[in-house]
């Protein structure tokens, strides 16, 4: 079973993925393939976060977590009407941030 630092991992790696690949704004402004792959990439945060313990989202309120499980939502659900501008300020200003977040909790937590 998948416990929280299973899940933390999973955040991690998507926002490697979204800064190695997602992060050159020309690139995710003309880019379908990219495009989409940044979309999922946030969406499997969010989702990963879903899971995340109640327990462990109290011990880190620092990270915003309903606005990533949020975000995910609204991409899931906004299919065509998804604004590339607004996906690209997520991963130029937030991502970074969320990943060194995310790895200090990994760091200092030995809870599951």
């Amino acid at each position: 079973m998948r416990n929280d630092r299973d899940r933390l991992l999973d955040m991690v790696e998507m926002c490697d993925l979204l800064i190695a690949h997602a992060s050159d704004p020309d690139v995710l402004a003309t880019d379908p393939v990219v495009q989409a792959a940044a979309q999922r990439w946030i969406e499997v945060l969010g989702e990963a976060a879903s899971h995340l313990s109640d327990q462990l989202r109290s011990a880190h309120p620092e990270i915003p977590w309903r606005e990533i499980v949020g975000t995910r939502v609204i991409l899931a659900h906004a299919y065509f009407h998804i604004d590339q501008d607004i996906i690209g300020d997520l991963v130029q200003r937030d991502i970074p941030a969320l990943r060194r977040q995310l790895q200090q909790v990994l760091d200092n937590d030995q809870s599951d």
